[in-house]
């Protein structure tokens, strides 16, 4: 039948939701959404096709949490995976600084390429390397974070389609599933902007605190999914775009 899980997967339907194919699938939310690199669990589209973890234990394995004192060749020694891997896997960036508190990835999760962006997202914004840091509601920042004023523009980073929807973690945010099928996600916007047919550089909305970000420092949550798959470390694509 259409949509039922093979070999591990499921392409998602119209009107599945993440707890009703977790319901299906006799599995937690919480399994698919970290073995799937689900930031949102309110956000998954039509078409997507989403990994089904062989068991729920599975979904958290191959995360390290970094200890005061890491350095990349203390996790490469402890965890016996090859600081190459480790670098591969988190997309870390010369010179492969780590952070207190932060988890790692044991293992690639997704070996498709990642086009450069066409567009810094958020001109001036600040940034830096935050992928991996803890986070409350989704244990592992799988984005960056684009630090700017409330209101400041958010342009399309690539051409594509974008649609806009509105989350519980998220707040306001879009979808941009480039022509090369990468798929962009950008959250906690002030308002939307342009949706459908976007050339790179459209405004697709302005940047502010909702969703979980309530309160904080506005800013732009992105993320990075080539060939729409799970996502990968933006740092190094925004720093080549923007600096």
């Amino acid at each position: 039948m259409a949509g039922m899980a093979e070999t591990g997967r499921y392409t998602v339907r119209r009107g599945d939701t993440l707890s009703s194919i977790a319901l299906r699938e006799k599995r937690s939310i919480d399994s698919l959404a970290q073995a799937n690199g689900i930031t949102d669990p309110d956000r998954i589209y039509t078409g997507q096709v989403l990994t089904i973890p062989d068991s729920d234990s599975t979904a958290t394995a191959g995360v390290v949490a970094v200890q005061p004192g890491d350095t990349l060749t203390k996790i490469a020694n402890r965890t016996g995976v090859r600081a190459a891997t480790l670098i591969a896997a988190n997309g870390l960036v010369d010179p492969y600084v780590v952070y207190s508190g932060g988890r790692l990835l044991l293992g690639v999760r997704n070996s498709a390429p990642a086009a450069p962006l066409t567009h810094c997202p958020v001109a001036g914004a600040r940034f830096m390397n935050d992928w991996g840091f803890p986070r409350a509601t989704t244990g592992f920042h799988q984005g960056t974070d684009m630090m700017a004023k409330q209101g400041t523009p958010i342009v399309a980073p690539a051409a594509g389609t974008v649609t806009h929807g509105v989350g519980s973690i998220g707040g306001n945010y879009f979808q941009l599933v480039a022509q090369d099928g990468t798929r962009y996600y950008g959250a906690h916007l002030n308002s939307f902007g342009k949706s459908g047919s976007v050339k790179a550089g459209e405004v697709l909305g302005t940047v502010g605190d909702t969703g979980d970000a309530v309160g904080g420092p506005t800013h732009l949550h992105l993320e990075v999914h080539p060939a729409g798959g799970a996502a990968v470390n933006p740092y190094s694509l925004l720093v080549a775009a923007c600096r």
